[in-house]
């Protein structure tokens, strides 16, 4: 029987996309579904990120039964950044069928091609830092919030089709206890560096609850200085990066978010929440009727906190500054007890954050590919 590719058009059409997932990776124990009301804020017109992008999405049939799927995504604000003319493809989840699978990327290669694009890549959802890449590596493991989880035939139907890679992302981690349960100290060369810190004017301190919108515009402005010059990483709107991130604020511990002015001025920021996938999963991807209960409960035995983001602007990189943030966040780890971190995701050739993660004992345990191939022709 033939495949068919739609686009989806109502609200049925992406009900049966996001269902598929569920179908597919129902008996992988490493799968964590995500939760339908986060995705879907995500895919709301309203999100900020969309003033500037646009976003399709498939999928494939083989008769009346969809056996795959896949977005299609245009991002204005990266390829005026890069000067790139780059559609990405996300959303990709496939039965074992190559047939599909050559539909779906004929599919929006082809409407990439008619919107001028020149190269396709991805997987990559939405914004840069959700859901970015193709698991490679650690199919025996859980996978970190904003990251996905494939199962190891997804590489050979992406190959297939001409992509290659273009980089890779990696996700670390390192125990905070022994084996008798004791705190693990901090590599000695980070504890010198952090006791060595001496700026003045320097204040690190919580993101405080009472004036966490005014704690996050002191994070964008951070974040715009110090990945400024990082691969791959476009510049994200104050609204984006707020909205991105208030729904995570809001569960995490103030002891885990801290902030670094010098003089008052934003000088360095570190964001580390409990690993929501912990959680996630106890849910199976839907809030009603007893999701919510399921997540609450699960929230309160979440013993791993995932680092996701540390900048330092420019003009304090050489002074330990991270290594001060670090010790900081660690040590509200171990006050809110938590007995693992992870830390995701990291370009590969992001040489300073890998050194800084690397430094505090953390090593991979996840690697992410992101593919692509040219559209100048077809295939």
């Amino acid at each position: 029987m033939s495949i068919t590719v739609e686009e989806a058009k109502a609200g049925a059409d992406l009900t049966e996309i996001l269902d598929l997932p569920l179908r597919l990776h129902a008996a992988d124990p490493g799968y964590v579904a995500p939760l339908r009301p986060l995705v879907l804020r995500r895919l709301d017109p309203r999100n900020p990120f969309f003033r500037d992008a646009r976003l399709r999405l498939f999928r494939a049939r083989r008769g009346r039964e969809t056996v795959g799927t896949i977005s299609l995504l245009l991002d204005g604000r990266h390829d005026r950044h890069s000067g790139e003319r780059t559609a990405f493809f996300g959303f990709f989840e496939c039965e074992r069928d190559p047939e599909a699978a050559r539909a779906l990327f004929g599919a929006v290669s082809e409407r990439a091609r008619a919107q001028g694009a020149t190269s396709l890549r991805g997987p990559r959802n939405v914004t840069r830092v959700e859901d970015i890449g193709l698991l490679v590596e650690g199919y025996g493991s859980r996978p970190p919030m904003l990251a996905g989880h494939h199962p190891p035939y997804y590489r050979e139907l992406v190959e297939a089709e001409g992509f290659s890679k273009r980089y890779d992302m990696l996700a670390y981690d390192t125990p905070l206890v022994d084996a008798a349960g004791r705190r693990r100290e901090l590599p000695e060369a980070l504890r010198r560096k952090a006791d060595a810190v001496s700026l003045p004017g320097l204040e690190v301190r919580r993101v405080a609850v009472h004036r966490v919108s005014r704690d996050m515009e002191i994070a964008h402005a951070v974040f715009t200085e110090a990945y400024r010059g990082v691969p791959e990483v476009v510049p994200m709107s104050r609204a984006e990066f707020v909205n991105l991130g208030r729904a995570f604020v809001a569960l995490a511990s103030p002891r885990l978010l801290q902030i670094a002015t010098v003089r008052g001025e934003p000088a360095a920021f570190a964001a580390c929440f409990p690993e929501l996938n912990e959680a996630f999963a106890a849910a199976r991807g839907r809030l009603l009727p007893l999701g919510w209960a399921r997540v609450l409960g699960a929230l309160r035995r979440v013993r791993t906190a995932s680092f996701k983001l540390i900048g330092v602007v420019p003009a304090f990189r050489s002074t330990g500054l991270h290594a001060l943030l670090v010790r900081h966040v660690i040590d509200g780890l171990f006050a809110a007890g938590y007995e693992r971190l992870e830390a995701s995701l990291i370009h590969e050739d992001n040489a300073a954050m890998r050194h800084i993660v690397e430094s505090a004992g953390c090593v991979p345990y996840r690697r992410y590919r992101v593919y692509e191939r040219p559209l100048g022709g077809n295939r």
